[in-house]
Formats: C-alpha cells, sequence, structure tokens
C-alpha cells in the first residue's frame, strides 16, 4: 500500500515541476534593459524545475524495497546541492542582481558538479565504508553551503531595503516587497527539510517531495508577481546614489513651490522617488529633508502619510458612496490594510466608524 502510494505521490509532485516550469516558459518579463538577469534567472529556472522534475520521475524507479537506499540518498543530496544555489541565486537576482554574475554561478556550478559526481561515483566505485566517510563529508558541505548563502541574502536583503526605502521612502511599499523576504525563508526551510529525504524513509521523502513540488509553483507565481512590480522595483534597484554636494539653507521660495506641489495632488503619486519629488520643487533631497524637519516641522514620511489620510477623509465626506478601497487608491494607498492602520494612527478613528461619523453629519444638516 505504501509503495503505491509513494510512487502516485512522487508521480503527481514531479508532474507538478515540470507543469511549473512550462508556467514559467510562458510568463511575460520585462522587457527593459535593467531586467536583462530576471529574464536569464527565469529562462534557468525554468530549465532546472523542469529537469529535477525529471529527475525525480528517475528516483521513483528505483524500487523502495530495493537494498539501493544509498543511492536514493545520494541523488536527494545532489538535487539539494543545485536547489540551494538555484534558490539563492533566483532570490538574489530580484533583489541584488549586480551580485550575480556569470562567472560567481559559474563557479559555483562547477563546485556543485564536482561534488554531486564525487558523491555518485563514490558509491559504485569505492567500498562501503570510504563511501560513508564521502557522504557525510558532503552532507556537511551543503550544511556550509546553507550558512553561506544565507549569510550573503541577509547582506544583500539589507542593502535591497535601503535602496527602496532612500529611493521612494514610502512604508507601503517595503512592506508590500516583504513577500521577497518570505520567499528566501521559505527556500531555507526547504532546504534544511530536504534533509530529511536522506533518511532514506521514502514517506518522509514522498510528503517533502510533495512539498517541494508547491513550493515551485510559489516560486512561479512570485516570478508573476515580481513582474508585476517590476516597474517599481527596477527604477530603485538601478538608480544611481550620487552623493549630493552640501544643502544650502532653505531659501524664501520653497514654501509657494511646496503649495503648489501640494495643490497638483503630488504627495498622492505612489511610485515617484524622493529625488524626483525634491527637483520638481528645485531643491537637492538634502534641503528638501532639511525643509520638512526645520521649516514643517515633521519628517517627509509622516507628512506625507498624513496627507493622505487628510485627502481620504476629504474622499469620504465628498463622496460617501464610494467603497473603501476607491477612498484609498484615489488617496495614494495600494494596500487596504495599510490604508485601515495609517488611518486609526492620524485620526484615532476607524475607517468605519469616522464613516459612520460623516453620514450621521449629513443627515444633521
Amino acid at each position: 500500500m505504501i509503495n503505491d502510494l509513494y510512487f502516485s505521490l512522487m508521480l503527481v509532485a514531479s508532474s507538478c515541476m515540470i507543469v511549473t516550469g512550462i508556467i514559467l516558459a510562458i510568463v511575460k518579463t520585462p522587457s527593459d534593459e535593467r531586467a536583462a538577469k530576471f529574464r536569464i534567472a527565469k529562462h534557468g529556472l525554468t530549465v532546472a524545475v523542469m529537469a529535477l522534475g525529471v529527475l525525480n520521475m528517475v528516483q521513483i524507479s528505483i524500487d523502495p524495497d530495493a537494498d539501493m537506499h544509498y543511492l536514493g540518498s545520494c541523488i536527494a543530496l545532489a538535487i539539494s546541492f543545485v536547489q540551494a544555489m538555484l534558490f539563492t541565486m533566483v532570490v538574489l537576482v530580484l533583489i541584488r542582481p549586480e551580485e550575480v554574475t556569470l562567472k560567481r554561478v559559474l563557479c559555483q556550478l562547477a563546485f556543485i558538479i564536482l561534488l554531486d559526481v564525487l558523491l555518485v561515483a563514490s558509491y559504485f566505485l569505492l567500498p562501503l565504508n570510504v563511501f560513508f566517510y564521502v557522504y557525510e563529508l558532503c552532507i556537511l558541505l551543503y550544511i556550509a553551503l546553507l550558512v553561506v548563502y544565507t549569510r550573503w541574502y541577509v547582506r544583500s536583503h539589507r542593502y535591497f531595503v535601503e535602496q527602496i526605502s532612500a529611493y521612494y521612502e514610502e512604508e507601503e511599499i517595503e512592506r508590500g516587497l516583504h513577500w521577497l523576504d518570505r520567499l528566501f525563508w521559505m527556500a531555507l526551510a526547504v532546504g534544511i527539510l530536504s534533509m530529511l529525504m536522506l533518511l532514506g524513509n521514502h514517506e518522509i521523502e514522498m510528503w517533502l517531495t510533495l512539498a517541494l513540488a508547491v513550493f515551485y509553483a510559489v516560486l512561479a507565481a512570485s516570478f508573476i508577481n515580481y513582474e508585476l512590480r517590476s516597474n517599481i522595483i527596477l527604477p530603485a534597484l538601478s538608480a544611481e546614489c550620487d552623493e549630493e554636494p552640501e544643502s544650502p539653507e532653505p531659501t524664501a521660495e520653497h514654501p509657494d513651490k511646496l503649495m503648489k506641489w501640494i495643490e497638483q495632488g503630488g504627495y498622492l503619486d505612489t511610485q515617484m522617488a524622493v529625488k524626483d519629488i525634491a527637483g520638481e520643487l528645485q531643491m537637492t533631497i538634502g534641503q528638501f529633508h532639511q525643509y520638512f524637519q526645520e521649516v514643517v516641522g515633521e519628517d517627509f514620511r509622516s507628512w506625507r502619510v498624513r496627507k493622505r489620510i487628510e485627502h481620504a477623509q476629504q474622499m469620504m465626506r465628498e463622496h460617501p458612496e464610494w467603497s473603501v478601497t476607491k477612498v484609498a487608491q484615489s488617496s495614494g494607498f495600494n494596500d487596504r490594510s495599510w490604508f485601515y492602520q495609517q488611518f486609526v494612527r492620524f485620526t484615532g478613528k476607524t475607517v468605519p466608524d469616522y464613516r459612520s461619523e460623516v453620514a450621521g453629519s449629513s443627515k444633521k444638516d
């Protein structure tokens, strides 16, 4: 019974990987030149997912009852090495493409292929007691690889957040990109759980392979999500971080320019870089922040959210028939839950309570 279940679930998981590869192949990618590495990563992932699906089909052809436990474990460990590199490189391409160079990828790939060949060859060519040493050494190297990749990712993600923050100074945008961080930690969890496959328990192996297939589907969905958000991410990643000259004191004409910008609803634009906003007001970024701190008396982030909330309140008074989603979007909020959170923060009232209050005032009038 367990053999039938093992074969069925492994076949389903392998088929899902191949289907995921096909879906990735037809997913559109940004045509922007800045997304060149993203396109390469997608093509590489497509081939790898389909290849891993085929390898898993080969693995299930090994009779679970046969005395070939260590061969199956060798294949599982070899696949784990490839997956660890693949997942890490894919996520790094999404958050810090300059870190993923052809030379680095080829060096890592050559090292992993060498280990995989050594591992499988040792099974067939060396005595069993010698093979055990090679096998255990490869497990230790796999753990070390996960540690190296995790440190590499943490450093790169920190830099990515700083880039997005410096470019937009939009908390909502930063919050909307948390899925990228979750993607890596999910991949790491998969990499750690993959070591359970080395135990040779076919019941554990079949469920983990099925979970891996689900993860690949999530990865494919993440590529689609990234493509949808590429117009926000790519400009920030490719922005030049030139040092600005020392800022002079704010001039008397800045308040007039700022008032005009406010009247035009400039603060409602969710995808405009801070550098561009400052340029529109004919200030350097240094002047811009200095002006808000010393003249407005509030940091720009907080001020902009407050202005958006005030705009939302005005829209609810003028258009009580509008849905909350429409009010939020017209006020510069793309995330409804973020809108609710910030509304309470700045007004001390929930959105439903405020709408009820507005409706009550209208009846009295």
